[in-house]
């Protein structure tokens, strides 16, 4: 006589297949948490020196005044307090270059300006002073000359400078004159220290 078959428990299926997903899952976080984790460590060798660095000014130039001018303070503060170091001063005060017009770059010789830069955070680190932080102009504060040919922008900034002696601070105003190029990017032209605003 033929023994009867034996039926296929669909609980078993089922229990089996969620066995399989819950495996397969489990090795997609973790080879996912091992990217993060990757990710998290290759960014924590990213200091703001190299990310102003690597930003390709040709294809990457700010599209504002004010984009211009926040910039130009992020790297101006990375220049007198973040202890740069010598390659990384040069690179960086060759960006700030790149954000002048050709008549002030012609003013300013390279290696001379080099020259001063490396003075000055002497003179910083002497006094004990840092550049805490930087205050931008909001679009609407700025004033545009748009008749004029090369249109002209004038545009405030502050530096807080933290004198670590005594832990005070203090704010040095500046005035920018900015002109928009031939490509229609805007270049700072010159600038002065201004009055408290």
């Amino acid at each position: 006589m033929a023994q009867p078959k034996k039926k296929t428990s669909v609980g078993g299926t089922i229990v089996c297949i969620a066995l399989a997903a819950a495996v397969i899952v489990g090795i997609y976080m973790s080879m996912t948490r091992n990217r993060q984790k990757n990710a998290i460590e290759a960014n924590a060798d990213v200091t703001e020196a190299t990310t102003l660095i690597s930003r390709d000014l040709e294809k990457d130039y700010p599209a504002t005044v004010r984009e211009v001018m926040k910039y130009y303070c992020r790297l101006t503060k990375c220049i007198y307090s973040d202890g740069v170091s010598e390659s990384e001063l040069i690179k960086l005060t060759d960006k700030l270059r790149a954000l002048y017009t050709d008549d002030l770059l012609e003013k300013n010789d390279r290696t001379e300006m080099i020259g001063l830069i490396k003075t000055e955070i002497k003179n910083y680190e002497k006094a004990g002073t840092k550049i805490q932080s930087y205050n931008v102009a909001e679009s609407g504060e700025i004033t545009y000359y748009r008749n004029e040919t090369p249109q002209r922008a004038v545009i405030n900034i502050y530096f807080t400078l933290k004198q670590e002696k005594d832990n005070s601070f203090e704010r040095a105003y500046e005035e920018f004159v900015l002109v928009q190029d031939e490509e229609a990017h805007w270049k700072i032209m010159g600038w002065r220290l201004s009055e408290d605003q």
